[in-house]
């Protein structure tokens, strides 16, 4: 049996279309061996051990967006992943990456389990040809309103508040609220490189309300009415929903201490000057450590109570956390 020959180095990278690789003297059997996979209309994938640099072969897709932390700071998509998404976008031209992927590009907070990270979703409108279905390419058809496809590195994809709709089927409730929150929250510039929220409580209704008839429409409904500005990443929203579940009033989000104090805390009650901190993985460093001892002794020396929070909580769906707030209630 004659050896398989050496894709070449370009196409070892990645997805690539049956167009590039005949471009590149690749014959249309070659297509066919065991090392590459065809993962849609002209569409393929090398499925060899490791580039001839020693890097391992490239054909993850997108990174997953963290589950804590400030979200918002889009996905910059390194070289190799780069060519991938375009090479996808220029075989679909009519298509734009939309649900999970477009999450990730825009660097939104979805639960862990949310998607599987080995496939790209793409969305097309409805009078568009059917795109066939692959293990790793997922296209839907949907119907898309002016302004819902934004450029993101170069790649058409879902604005992110079309990202709440598309997922609305998807997200349980709480999630999808977390996800509202996400996108009405004011940014950190300096972190995220923009000033403005991706959207505003009205804008997201408004987008829902142009598309009547969709799975997850009732559910999305509700879950808009509990979206709120000031949750800086989901474990805070996730909190905030489990004090309420507990039939506790609603926390205000962002208290400070006093009035003009610089410091800020997650959840609290002034009127019982009560403060909930998440401290999440960014608050491991002994820079963040010693910044919240400051901010917290702020609260403690204008009287407050200041109830620590961690991914542990967020494990357990915070009830250890809602029992310390009962009994802070009490006393």
């Amino acid at each position: 049996m004659r050896p398989t020959t050496p894709l070449p180095a370009a196409l070892r990278e990645g997805v690539f279309t049956r167009r590039g690789a005949e471009a590149l003297g690749v014959p249309p059997k070659r297509l066919r061996a065991q090392d590459v996979a065809r993962i849609g209309h002209g569409l393929y994938r090398w499925n060899g051990g490791t580039l001839d640099d020693g890097r391992a072969d490239a054909v993850g897709l997108l990174p997953r967006a963290p589950q804590e932390g400030p979200p918002g700071r889009r996905v910059q998509p390194d070289g190799t992943l780069l060519r991938m998404l375009r090479q996808i976008q220029d075989e679909y031209t009519g298509s734009w990456f939309s649900h999970t992927t477009a999450a990730r590009l825009h660097g939104l907070q979805l639960p862990g389990w949310a998607g599987d990270e080995s496939v790209v979703h793409l969305s097309r409108p409805q009078i568009s040809t059917t795109t066939r279905r692959s293990p790793q390419l997922r296209s839907h058809a949907v119907v898309v309103e002016p302004g819902e496809v934004v450029d993101v590195a170069g790649l058409r994809v879902s604005r992110p508040g079309r990202v709440f709709f598309d997922l609305m089927g998807a997200l349980p409730e709480r999630e999808l609220v977390a996800l509202g929150d996400q996108l009405v929250r004011r940014p950190h510039a300096e972190l995220e490189g923009r000033d403005e929220p991706w959207e505003t409580p009205s804008s997201l209704a408004t987008l829902v309300a142009a598309h009547r008839r969709t799975k997850g429409i009732v559910k999305g409904r509700r879950a808009l009415d509990q979206v709120r500005i000031g949750a800086d990443s989901r474990p805070e929203t996730l909190l905030r929903l489990a004090i309420l579940d507990a039939g506790l009033p609603e926390p205000q989000l962002q208290v400070r201490p006093r009035p003009g104090s610089p410091w800020s805390g997650d959840l609290g009650y002034e009127d019982r000057l009560i403060v909930l901190q998440y401290e999440g993985a960014g608050h491991f460093s002994a820079a963040q450590q010693a910044r919240d001892q400051r901010r917290n002794f702020a609260f403690v020396q204008d009287g407050w109570t200041v109830l620590p929070v961690n991914v542990e909580d967020l494990r357990d769906g915070f009830r250890r956390v809602v029992a310390r707030l009962l009994l802070a209630f009490d006393g």
